[in-house]
């Protein structure tokens, strides 16, 4: 017994754990599907605007699909690094510092949909090292930080932004060592501290506009406990809002485009009780370290009261981990030093708050939606590891066995996420893509007939590009009123014709003059696909 608590305190099982969940973010990185905001991640670092990039595809003019994959190559397009920025200045975005680090990315490891991914990779990797750095801060624990890190790297959650190309990992790994430039500041007060934590904070507020409630925590926890620093850290946040100043002008003038492109947000249930948004949020905690495939559906269920028998398992999992999250909390409360406890609470407590009151008061969705929230989820981990890690050294090794049953839940929720390509907010439309593009590839020499009406626009039908894997597919991106496409194709000696987010008018147009050669294909999840028989 007293050679297992002895190995418990050494850092060779959390090592192995964490090289685990370093070797699981390469599983099928590749395989996923290439979903709509990863190419929204492609077109705004190419700085070109979405309709400039609808402009690039001419009209009533048969292409080849390689030429819509070069669209989204962007060192095919010869792309100037000052064009890409100026178009960056220019477009209505809450995250433009993730487009300006992609911008040298493309070109220094390549622009193919895989290497966007492997820049979110980069920054979990660097997040282990500034997570370690900040829990050891924290914490003064070796062991702490070795639970830490190594929770974090097998969280089924953070595995999914991991592996998508967005701005999620670059944000959870800024704020991370923004936090621990913090404590540096404050503890030696240096100017070089403090010059490094504006810069780190201009930074995050760039990636992520939600990074001011990271900052305000730090303020709240300056004026509460730092007397003495409360000047200096003023001066640092003033310094900090006059370089974001330009970008809130320009969301200012965006503001329309930009509410547009957030109008999912609202409106989505007729009414929610005061209670729900909170309950969400604290479920959703859950996921860091379980993300089953009925999962979601089981924390609807119990903030909706409906729960069913199916959902058993889930549910006892989910609420065993939403109690060891509050009893971790109570611990630390008890346990840890004032400076530690109250800092964890104000960088914690201003998102949580503003997103449950918001969603209440505008009937919105962002407690629902947990990805905006990450610096919260890295607290979570920091309090349940700092737990663990406590219980572990006082020899409870009861401790160890819940430890690994929180990673073993947590690798199968990694095997069950990278193995189902869709694992998005649109699974429907995600499947319809590939299923789609499936399709189209197994057949000899297709043509694909649409005027981009869907209501992804031309990203979600660059959704449907990215998952064909044949280089025979030709597309034909028609005007609604297009006249004598037969004349326009007689040439190509075509397998087979198809017609995919084609409007109302385009679709009309077509059976004028295809008459009954064409047909809708009825195939799950692709009701809007149809085909033009033209070898009858």
């Amino acid at each position: 017994m007293k050679k297992l608590q002895q190995f418990l305190q050494r850092p060779y099982l959390y090592i192995f754990i964490t090289c685990i969940g370093i070797g699981l973010k390469f599983y099928h990185l590749d395989s996923r599907y290439f979903w709509i905001d990863e190419v929204y991640t492609i077109q705004h670092t190419s700085g070109i605007s979405a309709n400039e990039y609808i402009d690039l595809i001419p009209i009533n003019e048969v292409k080849n699909i390689s030429f819509y994959d070069d669209l989204l190559h962007l060192n095919t397009q010869n792309l100037i690094i000052s064009s890409q920025l100026k178009g960056l200045a220019i477009s209505p975005s809450l995250t433009p510092g993730h487009y300006v680090f992609l911008i040298f990315w493309h070109r220094i490891v390549g622009d193919d949909y895989l290497s966007y991914r492997l820049f979110s990779l980069f920054c979990f990797l660097l997040t282990l090292l500034f997570l370690f750095l900040l829990s050891k801060t924290l914490f003064q624990s070796d062991l702490s930080a070795w639970i830490i890190i190594s929770l974090f790297a097998v969280s089924p959650f953070f595995h999914i932004y991991v592996q998508e190309a967005r701005y999620y990992m670059l944000w959870v790994c800024i704020i991370t060592l923004l936090n621990y430039i913090f404590f540096q500041a404050m503890k030696f007060n240096k100017a070089k501290w403090w010059v490094a934590y504006s810069t780190l904070g201009i930074l995050a507020l760039y990636i992520s506009i939600f990074s001011c409630f990271i900052i305000f925590g730090h303020l709240i926890y300056i004026f509460i406990l730092k007397k003495n620093l409360r000047f200096i850290f003023s001066v640092n946040l003033i310094i900090i809002s006059l370089f974001y100043l330009p970008w809130i002008f320009s969301i200012i003038h965006y503001h329309e485009e930009i509410s547009n492109s957030l109008s999912w947000q609202f409106g989505w249930k007729d009414h929610q009780q005061f209670w729900e948004p909170l309950a969400w949020q604290l479920f959703g905690f859950t996921h860091i370290f379980v993300s089953l495939e009925d999962h979601l559906w089981a924390n609807w269920a119990i903030v909706e009261g409906n729960a069913k028998p199916d959902l058993i398992i889930t549910l006892i999992i989910s609420v065993f981990i939403l109690l060891l999250i509050i009893i971790s909390t109570v611990y630390l409360l008890r346990k840890s030093s004032k400076e530690t406890s109250y800092f964890l609470a104000l960088i914690f407590l201003p998102m949580l708050l503003a997103f449950w009151i918001s969603d209440f008061v505008r009937d919105a969705y962002l407690s629902y939606t947990w990805k905006y929230e990450l610096p919260d989820f890295i607290v979570i981990i920091l309090i349940v590891g700092f737990f663990i890690a406590g219980k572990i050294y006082t020899g409870k090794n009861i401790f160890a066995g819940i430890y690994i049953a929180l990673v073993i839940v947590a690798v199968i929720s990694i095997f069950n996420i990278t193995n189902h390509r869709c694992w998005s907010a649109f699974k429907e439309e995600c499947q319809e893509r590939i299923d789609a593009a499936q399709l189209f590839s197994n057949d000899a020499k297709p043509l694909l007939i649409t005027d981009l009406s869907n209501w992804q626009g031309i990203n979600g039908f660059y959704g449907l590009i990215t998952q064909c894997e044949s280089q025979n597919i030709d597309i034909l991106r028609a005007s609604p009123d297009i006249e004598n496409v037969e004349e326009l194709i007689e040439d190509k000696d075509y397998s087979d014709l198809y017609v995919m987010y084609a409007s109302a008018e385009l679709m009309e147009n077509l059976k004028g003059q295809f008459k009954e050669k064409m047909d809708s294909l009825v195939i799950d999840g692709m009701p809007s696909l149809w085909k033009i028989n033209i070898n009858d």
